[in-house]
C-alpha cells in the first residue's frame, strides 16, 4: 500500500519549466554544503556573544542528526526512486531523506534559539522552510515521499530529544 500511494505522489509532483528554478533554490537551502555554512555561522555568532554551551550543544545537535541519518541511509541501503529522471545530482541512499531531516535538525534548531517572544514566529517560518525543502526532494524525483515523512519525523525526534525535559528552553 505504501509503495503505491509514494509512487502515485511522486508520478502527480513533476515540476513544470516554469517551476524548476524554484524548486532547485528551495532544494539547494537543505545541501549539506549550505547546512554547513550555515550551521558554522550560527556557531560563530554564538561563539561571538559568548554562549559557549549553547554554541558546544547546537553543533552536537546538527552534527548528530547528520551522522545519525547517514547510519540510517547506510543501515536501510533503500535505492532512489527510478520511475523518473532524477532532477539534482545523488549519490547516496534514499531512506531517510538527509535534506528533510537534517533541514528539520538546522532549522528548527537556530528558531529554538531565537528569544522567547519570537520563538513561535521563528518555528513557523523553519517548518513552513523544513516542508518547502523536502517536498523540492519529491518535486526533483530523487526521493519516495515515505523518505522525506521519515526524514521529517527523525529530524522532529531528534530536536525533541535534545530539548527533552526542558521546556521553554531553546536547544543548547
Amino acid at each position: 500500500m505504501l509503495a503505491s500511494i509514494d509512487r502515485a505522489i511522486l508520478l502527480s509532483a513533476a515540476p513544470s519549466e516554469g517551476l524548476l528554478p524554484l524548486v532547485e533554490a528551495v532544494t539547494w537551502l537543505g545541501d549539506s554544503l549550505t547546512r554547513t555554512i550555515i550551521a558554522a555561522f550560527v556557531a560563530v555568532g554564538l561563539l561571538a556573544v559568548r554562549a559557549w554551551r549553547r554554541a558546544a550543544v547546537f553543533v552536537a545537535i546538527v552534527a548528530g542528526g547528520a551522522g545519525a541519518n547517514s547510519a540510517m541511509k547506510a543501515i536501510v541501503h533503500r535505492p532512489r526512486p527510478a520511475l523518473l529522471p532524477h532532477l539534482d545530482a545523488v549519490t547516496s541512499f534514499s531512506f531517510p531523506s538527509g535534506h528533510a531531516a537534517n533541514g528539520a535538525i538546522l532549522y528548527l534548531s537556530i528558531a529554538l534559539l531565537m528569544p522567547a517572544r519570537h520563538r513561535a514566529a521563528a518555528l513557523a517560518l523553519a517548518m513552513l522552510l523544513v516542508v518547502a525543502i523536502g517536498t523540492s526532494r519529491v518535486v526533483l524525483a530523487v526521493h519516495w515521499p515515505s523518505d522525506v515523512l521519515a526524514g521529517w519525523l527523525f529530524g522532529l525526534g531528534w530536536i525533541m530529544l535534545w530539548n527533552q525535559g526542558r521546556p521553554g528552553r531553546a536547544a543548547g
